[in-house]
Parts: structure tokens; sequence; C-alpha cells
């Protein structure tokens, strides 16, 4: 975490001067923000944080709403219902074109016609205000049970200046996207129920939680909760590495190689996968609807870290699995039995640190009985160090009842030794 801090802050400094770029303003509200704000967050799979700048203030999702509501609605329906709603290609349009795919779906759930399908889709046989409160929830829930806000203002302007969104619903009533017989009265639901998912706030440290989120295959890096199946958070990286950046995608892709969502806020919440969330927030925008800042940023990160998905074809710099690694051994030296359990399929239960020290080793010297117990009923070994030392060894000279209870155990196990 040493070394990302240190690059993270060392971009943060080489852009904290940038000006390029215009607050959006198709949409008054938004045109309020100082452009001058600029947040950045980064949340590690084990929970580890670091944040810089305006972290703390709070700025509508907009656009970076789209890929939670998306995970949403693939955990209550199914893969295949969302999309034989909504198609998985890049559009090569604007985020807001006037069009839909041959099947006469919208072309992703990243593009607005997209998002307002999804929409549609959750909860749609509840009133208004459960299925508004079921997004908060999730949100909330992604970002570690952080308050999510909402910003009034941002949604009835949103609602005023809806005359292309609204277009966009009944174009796709017109093609039958939509369950059979919608009715106006549903289009309208599903159009607020998108509005106020735009106009949710958070702040970059819950951003970056969220990202993280997704970064850990759907389990909170803070509360360890399993918010969002694996098979969602799947689909939605792969919908945010193709579709996630407006028209900018594919260049994004290509220069950058992670998962990204952008919103005309100013934020883009960046997955690195198995490894981190980060979100940046910076409201000037250039003429593709994304953060300036946001843009270089990850494209100053890649360049110094070689983030890439592919990179690890060509070379390997980075090795991403070291931060499972390291995260299930923190676990284990604090105590952490819920984050171990739901960890446990993922790792190798021997894997050692350069010191030969495993995470029995780590549990043990710290007195931690029962995660002792667990590591040593999942098959974990009792093995020496680079000094020769067992887990048995480093607490002989110790006293208390826990380190008794540990000593009993690793007894009854010395024949893994």
């Amino acid at each position: 975490m040493e070394k990302i801090q240190d690059i993270i802050k060392e971009i943060y400094n080489e852009l904290i001067n940038e000006e390029g770029g215009d607050v959006a303003d198709y949409i008054p509200e938004l045109a309020n923000v100082d452009p001058k704000m600029f947040g950045v967050s980064v949340c590690m799979i084990n929970g580890d944080t670091l944040n810089l700048g305006n972290y703390e203030s709070y700025f509508c999702l907009q656009s970076c709403s789209k890929p939670l509501s998306y995970c949403i609605a693939h955990d209550l329906l199914g893969r295949d219902i969302v999309h034989k709603h909504v198609g998985y290609e890049p559009s090569g349009q604007a985020f807001n074109a006037f069009i839909l795919n041959k099947n006469g779906l919208p072309h992703n759930p990243m593009i607005n016609a997209g998002a307002i399908m999804v929409a549609s889709l959750i909860e749609n046989d509840k009133e208004p205000s459960k299925r508004f409160n079921l997004i908060k929830e999730y949100y909330s829930k992604m970002a570690g049970n952080k308050n999510i806000g909402f910003d009034n203002s941002i949604f009835l302007s949103e609602q005023h200046h809806a005359d292309r969104n609204i277009s966009l619903a009944y174009y796709m009533r017109e093609n039958k996207a939509f369950k059979d017989n919608i009715t106006p009265n549903e289009i309208t639901n599903s159009l607020n129920l998108y509005f106020q998912q735009c106009s949710t706030t958070i702040t970059c440290d819950m951003g970056s939680v969220i990202a993280g989120t997704l970064a850990n295959g759907g389990i909170c890096p803070i509360t360890q909760d399993q918010v969002i199946s694996t098979d969602s958070v799947k689909d939605c990286l792969t919908l945010m590495y193709g579709c996630g950046m407006y028209d900018y995608s594919g260049q994004f892709s290509f220069e950058v190689g992670l998962p990204a969502k952008s919103g005309v806020s100013g934020c883009i919440l960046l997955v690195i996968p198995n490894m981190a969330g980060i979100c940046i927030w910076s409201p000037r925008l250039d003429s593709q609807g994304n953060s300036v800042r946001g843009i270089e940023f990850c494209k100053k990160l890649n360049n110094k870290m070689d983030l890439h998905i592919f990179h690890n074809i060509i070379g390997n710099k980075i090795d991403l699995s070291d931060s499972i690694v390291n995260s299930f051994i923190t676990f284990c030296s604090n105590g952490n039995l819920n984050g171990i359990k739901k960890m446990i399929d993922r790792i190798d239960v021997n894997c050692a640190d350069y010191d030969k020290r495993t995470p029995l080793h780590l549990a043990v010297t710290e007195g931690h009985v029962q995660v002792v117990d667990f590591l040593l009923q999942n098959g974990a070994k009792i093995t020496e160090d680079r000094w020769g030392n067992t887990p048995l060894n480093s607490i002989e000279s110790k006293e208390g009842s826990d380190f008794n209870k540990i000593k009993d155990l690793l007894e009854k196990n010395i024949n893994n030794l």
C-alpha cells in the first residue's frame, strides 16, 4: 500500500493545477459546482484507504450509477432476463444518442437508453418510494454502509430537462423493448427512478469503496459482506471495460486497460480487479463528457504501474494477486475470521511472505484461537519460517489461556510439519 500511496500522491500533485475543460451545464444545477474541486480516494480490497483533496465533498453520481443499478437488476432477475431487454455491445454513439440496436433494444446498460431500461426492471411491481429505497440501500452497502445522499435540486432539474430521455423511453416502447403492455405511468415511474439514481450523492471516499467492492468480486472491503454476486460483477466489469467511458471507451480501454465508469458530475470509478477501487472527482469535463483530470490520472497511474489487464501477457511488473495474499495475511494477523472465511476458497492457505511466515504463523503469534483452529481445519500446515521457527516455537514462552489453547491445537497437528 505504501508504494501505491506514494504514486497516487505524486499523480495528484502533478494534476492539482490542471485547469482544462468545462463544468457540465446541460442541466443547469450541474453548472453550479466549483470547478476547482479535486478529490481522489483509494480503497484496497483489504480495506486500507487513502484520501486526498476534496474527498469528503458530496457530488451526484450521474452515469456512475449505471453499473451499480445494473448489478442490482442482474442479481434480482438474472442475466438472461436483463439482457432480454438490453444489449451488451458498444453503441459507437454518444451516451444519449437516439438509437437502438438491430433487435430494437438499447445497445448496453451504460448509455441512457440502457440505464432507463435497467431502472424499469428493478422491482417494477413496487411503489416508487420502495424502488428508490432499494437502490439507495444497495448503493450504501457497496459503500460500506455509509450514508448515500440525494440532491433534490438535481433531480428536479433532471425532470425539467428530460425531453431526450422521455423520447428515448417512448422510442423503446414503440420498438417493444420493455415488458409487454407497459403503461405511460409505468414509464414515468421508471424514468423518475433513473433520474433519482443519477441524483444520488456520494463522496470520493464512498466511491472508492464502491469501486473496491467491484474489484473484490462483490465483497465490500470495509464490511466483508457479499453485497452483489460474482456473476453480476463479472458482467458489470465487462460492460464497464467496453462501454463505461462514453464514446471514449475504446481509446480508454486501449490506453488504460481497466474497467471504469465516468459521469458528467466529474466522477470516474476505476476498478483494478483483485487489488483496489479508485474514485477520482474533478468537475471540469472534456468534449466527450469525461473528467479531464480523471482521464489524465488514469493514464498516469497505468504508465507508472503497468495496470492494464493484459499487461501480464507481455510482462509481470506487478502481480495483482499479491493484493489478495496480502489481504488474507492481514485478516489472519488481525483476527478477522469473517473475512478469512469469505476468502478461504480463493487463496492458498499455506501462502507465505518473504520471510516464509504463513497466515498460521501470524494468527498464532497474535493469539487468535478461532483463526488458528479454522486455518488448521482448512489445510494449514505447521511449517518453518526462514529462521527455522514453527508457529509453536514462536509462542513457547507466552502465557495466557488463549496461547495455551493454541499450543494444544498445534501439538495435535504437529504431524503436519
